[in-house]
């Protein structure tokens, strides 16, 4: 049997081993919470992007849209444009592929979104979004998409 101090001895010893293990496991789920989070939240853009009160709460107030006319829209700008010039009835957006990165406090969404009109005519959209985690809370800071050519 251990006596009283090597058993304290012991059972420090063992709690300073399994601390790292412990945190592992704590940034590995803060991790996948996170990217759930990101994930839910690209579904919400998706489904409100001509929305201007949900795009309020999306968008940073930095945030920065790259387009392929080579202009930097600004938060303002971005939401004037998708609520003013909203998509013809019956089209349809889904996600193709959605893949989220973590850096600490920042993330990256990668994908592709298919939009299909009322006749059934496909276009896709290959996009990059950056997140920014600012006062516990995930916001966009910048987007870029890329029009898919038909191969």
């Amino acid at each position: 049997m251990l006596s009283q101090p090597t058993r304290v001895t012991f059972l420090a010893a063992a709690a300073l081993l399994a601390a790292p293990v412990q945190a592992r496991l704590i940034a590995q789920s803060r991790a996948q919470a996170d990217s759930t989070a990101l994930v839910a939240l690209e579904r919400r853009w998706l489904a409100a992007e001509h929305d201007s009160a949900t795009l309020e709460q999306i968008l940073a107030p930095d945030f920065v849209h790259v387009v392929p006319t080579g202009d930097f829209l600004t938060k303002a700008q971005h939401i004037h444009y998708a609520v003013k010039y909203k998509p013809p009835p019956g089209r349809h957006y889904a996600f193709e592929a959605l893949t989220v990165r973590l850096y600490g406090d920042i993330g990256i969404a990668t994908g592709i979104v298919r939009a299909t009109d009322a006749n059934g005519k496909v276009d896709r959209t290959a996009f990059t979004d950056v997140f920014a985690r600012r006062d516990a809370q995930w916001q966009a800071v910048n987007a870029q998409e890329n029009h898919i050519e038909k191969r």
